[in-house]
């Protein structure tokens, strides 16, 4: 037998307004079916079908949604709309961002402005609609499904974030634990063949591709996670960078340094020996350990000026690149700075338009 009895399932669907029926149609129906009490609804915006679609939702699925009415509102409009504790709802960012209620049988759902977010709002609809399938099932039914759900959620990594975010749903309500269970682990949770036979069972009466609509989930939290370690691996390789080009530069100043001591040291030298007779001149021999270890043997002393004066004149051409390649290293630096300062206030923006309340602020 169905978990969602299927008389229920029609008649929702027919108070959402069949296409191609004649206006009072749906009203006359529902009499018929001894309904007449119940609200009669707008056919759905498209939307809100587009919405339902995305969601991957059922025909049973769908008429549940489009019965409810459902709204769709920026920040702004949505502020206060989920107020009430006694609402089933779903949290993101620590802020609920869509909420069912079963007394007026309404949901209403938040949608972040960046389009990049649009299937956290996808997401919210499928878990709004699951409070909605599940407020339809027989105590005996859920009591059936709930140790069920215990079990699936129990075996979810601790780490994992679905644990705070039922937790924030149930908050002082613990009677909610089960309708919470079952929309989060529904929208949010996969595995290959599936979980429970009876869990999936009444999943498929209002998803039609559960797989498909927790990729749904997975691809814009995905997104998020992925914007934040590329992030960290960016941070992390320019820190290395920056490492780097401060060794460089301190390495420049000490071999500057250098090549400035031993260019006074040659000139010193020059001078000595020209102040020399010439037959000393010629007689002298020199040797030298130039400052980078380049030896200089023994060797008359012209010949050992000369091969210094060749050192230098090659270290004097090298210091300008050298000097030019930190420069470039610490503009190229400074630029990557600014880019992964970009992508973190990116990052932040959709992070804080996942908080509708954030996002009034």
């Amino acid at each position: 037998m169905g978990l969602i009895v299927a008389a229920l399932a029609v008649a929702s669907w027919l108070y959402a307004g069949a296409p191609g029926l004649a206006p009072g149609t749906v009203s006359t129906l529902a009499s018929d079916l001894g309904l007449s009490h119940a609200a009669v609804v707008a056919p759905p915006s498209a939307d809100v079908a587009t919405l339902a679609d995305e969601a991957h939702l059922s025909a049973a699925g769908k008429a549940l949604f489009y019965g409810t009415n459902p709204k769709i509102l920026g920040a702004q409009a949505f502020a206060g709309q989920c107020g009430n504790g006694q609402v089933q709802h779903s949290l993101s960012a620590d802020s609920t961002v869509g909420c069912f209620e079963q007394g007026s049988n309404s949901i209403v759902l938040y949608e972040p402005a960046d389009p990049r977010l649009h299937g956290s709002v996808v997401t919210s609809a499928a878990h709004e609609t699951l409070h909605a399938a599940w407020a339809q099932l027989t105590a005996a039914e859920q009591s059936t499904l709930t140790p069920l759900l215990s079990a699936a959620v129990a075996a979810i990594p601790a780490a994992d974030p679905i644990h705070a975010q039922i937790a924030g749903s149930v908050g002082t309500h613990p009677d909610h634990l089960p309708t919470e269970m079952f929309a989060y682990v529904g929208t949010q949770v996969w595995h290959p063949g599936g979980l429970a036979p009876q869990l999936e069972a009444a999943y498929a009466r209002v998803i039609s591709d559960r797989a498909a609509l927790v990729a749904v989930y997975t691809g814009w939290n995905g997104m998020l996670e992925k914007m934040a370690t590329d992030i960290q691996a960016a941070s992390q390789a320019l820190v290395t960078r920056q490492t780097a080009n401060a060794q460089s530069q301190a390495q420049y100043q000490a071999d500057a340094a250098s090549v400035d001591y031993y260019r006074k040291a040659y000139q010193a030298k020059v001078a000595q020996v020209a102040a020399m007779p010439a037959a000393q001149q010629a007689r002298l021999e020199l040797s030298w350990v130039w400052w980078d270890g380049t030896k200089l043997p023994m060797a008359p002393a012209n010949v050992t000026l000369a091969r210094a004066k060749d050192l230098l004149t090659r270290d004097e051409a090298a210091l300008p690149a050298r000097e030019a390649a930190i420069q470039a290293e610490a503009a190229a630096i400074t630029a990557e700075h600014t880019r992964i300062q970009g992508l973190v206030a990116d990052l932040d923006g959709l992070q804080n338009q996942l908080d509708p309340s954030a996002s009034t602020r």
